[in-house]
């Protein structure tokens, strides 16, 4: 009897869908605190970026970004904050952000830029690889879950 009982539960498993938690992905998935590089140019001049992201699970993200456009150093002094909306592609895994840089003239032709980029992510977004969408923008990087 209790080798018929091991039979079914194998045979059991075996006709039975596993449920894997990479099969489906949401805004929930992208929660925490990212560092990030960037570098590509951006309205013909050469870009770098280097920064944090904290994403809050719900579809909101903010951070600190230091900017490098042709050479000079954007804004001059600190940092600056941004925000962005996300959503994640619960077929795919893939997502969308638009990062919305503030209003400030230290920030040259960035100043008040709305900037929508494609996401990849690696094993439970642990990694997210990631390309400007913008016209004009040229703009790749890579983040990494801290």
């Amino acid at each position: 009897m209790k080798k018929l009982a091991v039979f079914a539960s194998l045979l059991i498993s075996a006709v039975v869908p596993q449920v894997n938690a990479e099969d489906g992905c949401s805004n929930a998935d992208l929660r925490g605190v990212y560092s990030f590089v960037a570098s590509g140019t951006f309205g013909g001049s050469p870009f770098a970026a280097a920064g944090q992201t904290t994403y809050d699970g719900s579809g909101n993200a903010a951070g600190l970004i230091q900017i490098s456009l042709n050479g000079a150093i954007l804004p001059s002094a600190a940092p600056s904050t941004w925000t962005a909306l996300y959503k994640v592609d619960p077929s795919t895994c893939t997502a969308t952000k638009t990062i919305n840089l503030p209003t400030d003239s230290s920030l040259g032709p960035l100043s008040g830029a709305h900037l929508p980029f494609f996401i990849t992510a690696g094993a439970g977004f642990s990694e997210l690889r990631f390309i400007a969408t913008a016209p004009g923008a040229t703009i790749t990087g890579s983040a990494r879950k801290q």
